[in-house]
């Protein structure tokens, strides 16, 4: 019976859920809660209101305000009955006529639904755990709290229009009541959790320092020698309370301090109701200024440091969070990614594609240079000093070599940051051998096509026009002795036969760039800059040969082609006016550079995403070689090929 019962009240609830109807355990949760929030807005209210009965020198309802918003705050806005009979209550009791207090009952549950609504329609957190919390419950108290002082004086003036008058003092008073007490009690109630008093069990020794600095201060406050001794100890009292409250908000969080804030209005709010202590023989009006002012200090105090803490809690969180993601996105790339000290060269920081490019351990490259990385003749495995950023864009080319020997062309790119609070680099190293070897190998292809296309057009295509040539002009002879009619159209066919064969010689040479100049590579620049000497533009070159250029014939087609896409692209792009070749040669290497005076190259065009600057790349790195693209001062944009002699070119591209 018992299980058939427990089963139907189960359905029931699932029913009443599914329909959206409170459950009976919800409904008895609400209804306890109205009853609890009744309880204490009334207690607190009637104590305040009852001082006087007490010998007190007037009354004090400073914490029902508070109740009130917390509650309708936590729990809901729909318990603002409870907080409207609990305010009847105590009007009835302390023998306010029924209309009056129905009246001024309606006051403070409209400022706390007031209040609770708008702290829910800015999005407001109840652990004041953002900056702008502290501002936004501080405003809505301030603008919710009028409706109790002025709905509470229309219910005097309803009750008796013509014998009561309504001072300004009276509805300041009340406002300034019910706005202390939200800030006093409000943010304890609204932000109190469990958790919220971590902090006193984890910092024993300095909750018990505040405790008893509090106890001392709350003693002070009420009991002191002499009349002199409790005026001029006054102020001091004040900044002691103040110091205290800063101390507990930083050290055990905002419900503690808020506690602690309570009790020291609490027992100014009992020496000055009884005219005790530091408040004997202050008159009422300056006390009670004095006490709202001690009562919103200390509240606003305890929030502002909450709010200060929350913006610096707020702004770490924000970047421990971004230092997390830094750290994920660096180690789950896939290219290789390190961080270096620019003095040192020491690895500060590596990831696992490093590890899994050099085939050395984390652990092993954090007690390495990065020199140690360098391939056997290489000098510059990372950028220097003054060379970082290597251009716009532009990776600096190097090689290295992995644990067992094997080296790597590597495209580089660096960038400045601050590592752990000291200078340093983050490099990205990208393994470009594979793609190198396929350009060179494609180039070479591509070469290796050209030059027999060439030698078939030579030996093919051109002897065969020479030979029809040789025939055309025999026959036109012939027709011209013998006065035949069509000697002059033969004269003509052998004209054009014979242009036919310059076409083919120009393509020829075309195909072959340095075949036009028996293979010199100053002759071909020469012709080159005065073929392109045309309208404005003046190309010039310039030659430093400090020993003879041994370079094979195919590195100094690759150096003419470089030289070639250089000047087209400055023709092209950057309207230079004037175009400097330099040819320097040195016994161990090659250095060729063209400069020009244009408006200077794209950033696409700088970082080598074009064609012509890939084919460039490609060209210089088939024969050893290493291309830089800048702009130079005051404009214009140097392009510089710099490739090794003989002696060591070939134990470059082994």
């Amino acid at each position: 019976m018992g299980d058939r019962r427990a089963a139907a009240s189960g359905r029931g609830v699932e029913r009443a859920a599914a329909a959206g109807r409170p459950t009976p355990r919800a409904m008895a949760g609400t209804a306890l809660r109205a009853v609890l929030l009744c309880g204490a807005v009334f207690l607190t209210g009637a104590f305040g209101v009852g001082l006087p009965h007490f010998g007190a020198r007037l009354a004090l309802p400073l914490l029902p305000s508070g109740i009130a918003v917390a509650g309708l705050t936590r729990w809901g806005r729909q318990l603002w009955p409870a907080v409207f009979l609990a305010e009847l209550a105590i009007d009835l009791v302390n023998g306010v006529p029924p209309l009056r207090a129905l009246v001024v009952a309606c006051g403070l549950p409209a400022g706390a639904w007031l209040i609770a609504w708008l702290l829910e329609r800015r999005g407001f957190n109840h652990d004041f755990a953002r900056a702008r919390d502290v501002p936004l419950f501080l405003g809505a108290a301030a603008i919710g709290m009028l409706l109790p002082a002025t709905i509470g004086m229309l219910g005097f003036v309803v009750n008796a229009p013509g014998s009561i008058s309504v001072e300004l003092i009276d509805w300041f008073r009340w406002w300034s009541n019910t706005v202390a007490g939200t800030v006093l009690i409000g943010p304890l109630l609204i932000a109190l959790r469990r958790e919220s008093l971590a902090p006193v069990a984890q910092r024993p020794l300095e909750s018990t320092i505040c405790l008893l600095a509090l106890i001392a201060i709350s003693v002070a406050f009420v009991v002191l020698p002499s009349p002199a001794m409790q005026s001029s100890a006054r102020a001091p009292l004040y900044v002691a309370s103040m110091m205290l409250l800063v101390f507990v908000a930083v050290r055990l969080g905002l419900v503690v301090s808020s506690a602690a804030a309570l009790l020291l209005v609490a027992v100014a709010c009992y020496a000055f109701a009884f005219d005790l202590g530091i408040f004997r023989g202050i008159p009422v009006l300056a006390g009670l200024v004095t006490l709202w002012s001690f009562v919103v200090s200390c509240g606003g105090l305890v929030l502002i440091v909450t709010a200060l803490l929350a913006e610096r809690d707020a702004a770490a969180s924000e970047r421990l969070r971004a230092e997390r993601r830094y750290a994920q996105v660096f180690e789950a790339s896939p290219q290789p990614l390190w961080v270096y000290d620019p003095a040192t060269l020491d690895f500060l920081l590596v990831n696992e594609a490093t590890e899994r490019q050099y085939g050395y351990s984390r652990e092993e490259l954090v007690t390495m240079r990065v020199s140690d990385l360098a391939a056997p003749g290489e000098e510059r495995p990372v950028p220097a000093g003054d060379a970082a950023p290597h251009g716009v864009g532009e990776p600096f080319e190097t090689r290295h070599r992995t644990r067992d020997g094997r080296p790597l062309e590597i495209e580089m790119w660096t960038r400045p940051i601050d590592f752990g609070g000291r200078a340093a680099m983050l490099a990205f190293a990208a393994d470009a051998t594979e793609r190198k070897a396929l350009g060179r190998a494609l180039i070479d292809a591509i070469a290796g096509e050209q030059r027999r296309i060439g030698q078939e057009m030579h030996d093919g295509l051109g002897q065969e026009l020479t030979g029809l040539s040789l025939s055309m002009r025999a026959l036109a002879t012939r027709a011209n002795r013998e006065q035949l009619s069509v000697a002059a159209d033969l004269d003509q066919l052998a004209a054009l036969i014979n242009a036919c064969i310059q076409s083919a010689r120009r393509i020829v040479h075309g195909l072959s760039p340095l075949s036009g100049a028996d293979g010199n590579l100053v002759m071909a620049l020469s012709n080159l800059a005065e073929a392109s000497s045309l309208g404005g533009l003046k190309v010039h070159v310039h030659t430093r040969l400090e020993a003879p250029l041994t370079l094979p014939l195919e590195a100094r087609n690759h150096l003419f082609r470089i030289a070639q896409e250089a000047l087209q692209n400055a023709q092209k792009h950057a309207a230079a006016r004037t175009i400097d070749i330099e040819l320097a040669v040195r016994p161990d290497a090659v250095r060729l550079s063209i400069a020009d005076d244009g408006t200077g190259t794209s950033a696409g065009a700088l970082s080598g995403s074009g064609l012509g600057m890939r084919t460039m790349r490609y060209r210089a790195a088939s024969i050893g070689g290493r291309l830089s693209i800048r702009p130079q001062s005051p404009s214009g944009t140097i392009v510089t090929c710099e490739a090794p002699q003989p002696q060591s070119w070939g134990a470059r591209i082994a």
